[in-house]
C-alpha cells in the first residue's frame, strides 16, 4: 500500500525481537529493512556491502563479543555500525566497549534518530527517493512507547499485523475502522491509534452508537441550544469536545440513517449544526470508527448509506477474534493473573493443563469472557493458589 520513499537499505540486528517490530513498524514505508537475530552476524558480515546503515541492540553486541566477533564486526562494518543502548546503561555499556563505539539512546524519537545517526549518515539514508508524491510527516514517535505498545497486546502474527497498520497510518487525519467481534478491544487499540498519532496531546472521545434513540444521538454528537426540545438546556456535543483530538464512534453501524447523512456532512464539510440552532459550527477532528457488523452487507440491504461507507473505510483494520491468537495465551493468562493478584492480594499460578483447556475453547465473548472465566477460577482456587482443569468453566 506504501511504497518505500528511499532506496538505502538498514539492517538490524538484534536479540530481542521488539526491535525488529519498532524498526519494522516506524521505517518500513521509508527504507528497505532487513531484520536478522544475533544467530545470524555472519549472514550480515557477508552481506554488509548491501547495506547503507547497521544497527544492534546491546543483547546482539555482548553476544558478538562473547563470540570473538566484536572486533572483525567492528572493523567490517566501520562507519556504518550503531549500538542501540537503553539510555540507563549507556555508560556502563561505553566503559565495557569503548567510548569510540557509535551509540543511539532509547528511548528516543524519529528525530533523535536521524540527530544520532549524524547528517553524512541522514543524508544517505534520504537518498534516491523514489516517489516524491508521498509525504511522510515529521512524526516524533517515541520508542518507548512503541515498545510499549508492542507487548501490550501479545506477539502474535496476526496482532503484529495490526500493529504494523495502525503504525502505517498513525500520524495522518485517514479516518480508521476497527472491525471485529464483541470484546477483541477494539477501543483500546482505538485509543492506542490516538496515543501514537500527532493528536496525543489532545482529547480521545468516545461516542458509542449502539441502541441510542436517533434524537438523543443527534444532540449527543452535535449538541444542542436551550429550548430546543422540553428542558433542554445548552449542550455541547461530542464532536465539539474532541476538536483538536480524535471522536472514536463505536458501533457505528448502529447510527440512524438520518443521523449518518448529518455525519457524512460533518465529514465532507467539517461543519455541524447543534440541535435547534440555526448557527453552523466547525470541529477539527480525527474520526475512528469500529464494528462488528457486516457494512458491505448492509449497505446491500439499504441499513448503512453507501456514500457514508466509502468516506469511512479508507483504512480498515481487522482486530482478530481471541481463537485466533492461541500463541498469546500463555502472555495474556500471566498479565491477567497479575491484575487478579492485584486485586485479590494473593498469588496465584495455572496447570499446563488448565492452559491448554483455555487454548481449546472457542472464546465467543472474548476478552470479556476471558477475564471473567480466569477471576471465576482464581475464586474458586483461593485456597491452594493454583488454577487447574477444575476451576476453568466456561
Amino acid at each position: 500500500m506504501f511504497s518505500k520513499i528511499n532506496n538505502a537499505s538498514v539492517a538490524v540486528v538484534a536479540y530481542d525481537s521488539d526491535v525488529h517490530l519498532f524498526f519494522e513498524c516506524v521505517f518500513e514505508h521509508e527504507f528497505n529493512m532487513e531484520m536478522f537475530y544475533d544467530i545470524q552476524v555472519e549472514t550480515v558480515l557477508k552481506k554488509h556491502q548491501s547495506f547503507d546503515l547497521i544497527i544492534t541492540d546491546i543483547a546482539a553486541a555482548v553476544k558478538l563479543r562473547d563470540k570473538g566477533l566484536w572486533d572483525t564486526f567492528c572493523e567490517t562494518v566501520n562507519k556504518r555500525f550503531f549500538v542501540l543502548a537503553g539510555s540507563k546503561i549507556l555508560p556502563e555499556f561505553q566503559k565495557k566497549f569503548g567510548t569510540e563505539v557509535k551509540t543511539i539512546s532509547y528511548p528516543f524519537t524519529k528525530k533523535r534518530f536521524y540527530s544520532c545517526i549524524g547528517s553524512d549518515n541522514a543524508a544517505v539514508l534520504r537518498k534516491g527517493r523514489i516517489n516524491q508524491s508521498i509525504k511522510i510527516k515529521n512524526f516524533d514517535c517515541n520508542f518507548d512507547n512503541i515498545l510499549q505498545f508492542a507487548s501490550l497486546l501479545g506477539s502474535s502474527e496476526r496482532l503484529n499485523e495490526v500493529r504494523k497498520q495502525i503504525l502505517m497510518v498513525a500520524d495522518t487525519d485517514l479516518p480508521l475502522i476497527f472491525y471485529g467481534e464483541s470484546g477483541t478491544g477494539k477501543t483500546m487499540v482505538a485509543k492506542i491509534a490516538h496515543e501514537l498519532s500527532l493528536r496525543k496531546d489532545k482529547p480521545f472521545v468516545i461516542a458509542n452508537m449502539a441502541n441510542a434513540r436517533n434524537e438523543l444521538m443527534e444532540s449527543s454528537l452535535f449538541g444542542n441550544v436551550r429550548g430546543a426540545f422540553t428542558d433542554a438546556r445548552d449542550r455541547e456535543g461530542l464532536f465539539k469536545k474532541a476538536d483538536g483530538g480524535t471522536l472514536f464512534m463505536d458501533e457505528i453501524a448502529d447510527l440512524s440513517l438520518e443521523c449518518q447523512a448529518k455525519l457524512l456532512r460533518v465529514i465532507e464539510s467539517g461543519v455541524f449544526r447543534p440541535v435547534g440552532s440555526d448557527e453552523e459550527c466547525k470541529a477539527d477532528v480525527r474520526l475512528i470508527f469500529a464494528t462488528n457488523a457486516n457494512l458491505e452487507s448492509m449497505v446491500r440491504k439499504k441499513l448503512f448509506r453507501e456514500d457514508l461507507y466509502w468516506r469511512i473505510v479508507d483504512f480498515p483494520i481487522m482486530v482478530p477474534a481471541l481463537r485466533e491468537r492461541l500463541e498469546d495465551f500463555p502472555v495474556l493468562i500471566e498479565s491477567e493473573l497479575k491484575e487478579i493478584q492485584k486485586k485479590m492480594g494473593k498469588v496465584f499460578s495455572i496447570t499446563p493443563d488448565a492452559v491448554q483447556k483455555m487454548r481449546g475453547y472457542d472464546w465467543p465473548g472474548n476478552f470479556r469472557q476471558f477475564k471473567a472465566c480466569l477471576r471465576r477460577a482464581a475464586v474458586l482456587s483461593r485456597d491452594t493458589g493454583t488454577i487447574d482443569c477444575d476451576a476453568i468453566s466456561f
